[in-house]
């Protein structure tokens, strides 16, 4: 059994840390809902045993996973220089836009909405990852968008964010009265 680093450690803390905080403060709004049987709190708290689950899983991979002592670089080190030295600054251009992405979403979700932004989101997503072809990168954001929002929307009654924008408001909430009713 190898040893783990202190990131793998620090990882560890921070999620378990980050669920515990996370389950503490799910009991400031948790209130029973008439439509929705688990309360206020009930999919938020689903939500954060995923997340812990899976970092107590990611931990005792880590834990299990067999290396060799006289590694002198690791895997990830000699992945990124590959790649640089195949496809130069253009790989951390990508890298970079690929990492900013879902900063944009996060910032452009309150403004337009979970309803218009989500499907632009995944699409531009897709191509980043190298997609190019025009049917996947119409139809796989359609499907996933499509089985959230109506998850969402019209069986665990939760509000996605409309946005605030004229239009984009609009939008939203005609799709909410349509995919409820």
């Amino acid at each position: 059994v190898k040893r783990l680093n202190a990131g793998q450690w620090f990882e560890v803390v921070f999620w378990a840390a980050f669920g515990v905080l996370a389950f503490g403060l799910s009991f400031q709004f948790d209130r029973e809902i008439s439509m929705y049987k688990f309360g206020a709190a009930g999919w938020p708290r689903t939500v954060i045993a995923v997340i812990v689950l899976a970092s107590v899983g990611q931990f005792i991979s880590d834990l299990r996973q067999r290396q060799k002592e006289d590694d002198k670089a690791p895997v990830e080190a000699s992945y990124f220089g590959k790649l640089a030295a195949e496809h130069g600054s253009e790989f951390f251009v990508r890298m970079g836009i690929t990492l900013a992405l879902p900063l944009s979403y996060a910032g452009l979700l309150n403004l337009t909405g979970y309803y218009f932004t989500t499907p632009v989101f995944l699409a531009a997503y897709l191509y980043m990852t190298g997609i190019t072809r025009i049917k996947p990168l119409i139809i796989v954001p359609a499907v996933i968008w499509g089985v959230l929002t109506v998850l969402f929307t019209r069986f665990l009654y939760v509000g996605l964010p409309v946005g605030y924008w004229p239009g984009f408001y609009d939008f939203s909430n005609w799709l909410v009265v349509l995919i409820r009713y």
